[in-house]
């Protein structure tokens, strides 16, 4: 487990983790928009006011890479806020570890008894 914890770790600290996770959450704002409003690529283009080649890309590649500034102004343009939020980086860790620390819960059922209890795989192989 301490090795998945340094792979995460190593892995927060790529810048291109969070380019990708804001240009996934930009393609899924741009996508429902178009769904929304019943638009074609020509006048999703129109209305952000890039190429119609340049929708292309997004739409087919998934490929944003646009300024800070260009990112904000097309959420804006599809009804969306763009919050940004700097965390100290060891608070963040340390919420992750609590997460993936937890134990999961089961739900178990037999005849007319309902329990709550951890991993049952993980009780067989006690």
């Amino acid at each position: 487990m301490k090795a998945n914890n340094q792979f995460r770790e190593k892995m927060l600290n790529h810048p291109k983790y969070w380019v990708e996770g804001i240009n996934a959450l930009l393609y899924d704002a741009i996508v429902t928009y178009m769904k929304i409003h019943n638009m074609k690529r020509k006048d999703l283009a129109v209305h952000l006011d890039i190429s119609p080649g340049r929708v292309s890309q997004i739409l087919n590649d998934g490929e944003i890479n646009f300024s800070m500034e260009k990112i904000i102004e097309i959420a804006l343009k599809v009804d969306k806020f763009p919050t940004f939020a700097f965390e100290d980086k060891e608070v963040f860790l340390e919420r992750e570890r609590k997460v993936s620390d937890r134990k999961k819960i089961f739900l178990s059922h037999d005849k007319n008894e309902i329990s709550l209890e951890s991993d049952p795989i993980d009780k067989r192989a006690k």
